[in-house]
């Protein structure tokens, strides 16, 4: 229940530390949260990684301070209390871990339960979208399913569901149409990853979210949708989490995405030129290919029709419903181009290994 305190530094941050510091600390010790102290280990906050996406999308940069995106208000007990904490009293408060203060608000030691380095299993369904026909990787793909592709010496999808097991998902849907009985052949019923694994085939094409209309009656959760081949470090998990956090009825996960325009770029009125930007690069937010959708969107999705994630977000912006964005600020990349399949090659190592 106490954590050794050689390893504290691993869970807590200084206020003046930037949010990507902290992201990469949040994202090692598996805690989904560090608590910020001051030099003289006095308690000042704490930084959680839904605060932190809160942040990014109200405006802050990662090269921001810390305190910038932090709790002030954190739970805290102190010395007399510590000895009524139990397993229940996580259970039941939610909490990963709970500073332990003197008098002084300076903490003497971290509290959490035994399990550390994984995630309860939960009841909520990912479905992953794993028949697109791989035209932009041909000829791998001629004979193999994209998501079967290896990354690493590991198929691109073995990797997705190793890591959805290890944040505590366990039932999953896989919607295949491409060589399916390849897929269905290498994943059975999912007992080799210990999930529990079933199938929907498309027999035409329904797009890239109308196949999940057939699994309406089994999906009665906040769920994942994802696609079936993207690499990234995230904690899927976190997404599911942010979604139910901020009652949403979509969140996509949203990646940055930068551009670099090779020439100078003219800002004009009429016909004087106000200003130039020589060779400027834009970031913008993309669509990741990582959603969490609440059940009851699904009416919105016709049965047997060919129906794109985009008309679904179409769909519920119209209807003013809530549709939330979660900053993926970790690793990430979209495996659809010979280049990407290369690069992903490279970086598995220092990734995942």
């Amino acid at each position: 229940m106490l954590i050794d305190k050689t390893r504290i530094h691993e869970y807590t941050s200084r206020p003046d530390f930037s949010i990507r510091e902290a992201m990469r600390q949040i994202e090692g010790n598996k805690k989904g949260l560090v608590f910020i102290l001051d030099q003289q280990g006095i308690l000042m906050g704490s930084v959680s990684d839904g605060d932190i996406r809160r942040g990014i999308l109200n405006g802050a940069q990662l090269e921001d301070p810390v305190q910038s995106v932090m709790n002030s208000r954190p739970f805290f007990i102190n010395l007399e209390e510590q000895h009524a904490v139990d397993l229940r009293f996580f259970q039941e408060k939610g909490f990963k871990m709970i500073p332990v203060c003197d008098p002084l608000g300076k903490v003497v030691h971290l509290l959490s339960p035994e399990q550390e380095k994984s995630f309860l299993p939960i009841e909520n369904p990912v479905v992953l979208m794993v028949g697109g026909r791989g035209i932009r990787l041909e000829p791998l793909t001629q004979n193999i399913p994209k998501p079967l592709l290896k990354v690493g010496n590991k198929p691109i999808l073995q990797t997705i569901l190793e890591r959805l097991f290890l944040f505590g998902f366990r039932n999953i849907f896989l919607c295949t149409n491409y060589l399916s009985d390849h897929i269905e052949e290498f994943c059975g019923d999912g007992a080799a990853f210990g999930l529990n694994i079933s199938y929907f085939k498309e027999e035409t094409k329904l797009g890239t979210i109308g196949a999940v209309k057939y699994l309406e009656d089994r999906l009665n959760l906040p769920f994942l949708v994802m696609n079936g081949d993207l690499l990234t470090s995230l904690n899927y998990k976190s997404v599911l989490d942010f979604h139910i956090e901020n009652k949403g009825d979509m969140t996509i996960g949203s990646a940055s995405y930068k551009t670099k325009v090779p020439y100078g770029v003219l800002e004009t009125k009429g016909h004087q030129v106000v200003s130039i930007l020589e060779k400027p690069t834009y970031s913008f937010r993309i669509s990741g290919g990582i959603y969490a959708l609440d059940p009851k969107v699904l009416e919105l999705i016709p049965k047997g029709d060919f129906f794109d994630i985009t008309d679904l977000m179409d769909s519920l912006l119209r209807k003013k419903r809530a549709v939330i964005a979660f900053p993926i600020e970790e690793y990430w990349l979209d495996i659809g181009q010979h280049q990407d399949y290369e690069q992903a090659n490279k970086d598995y190592t220092n990734l995942f290994n």
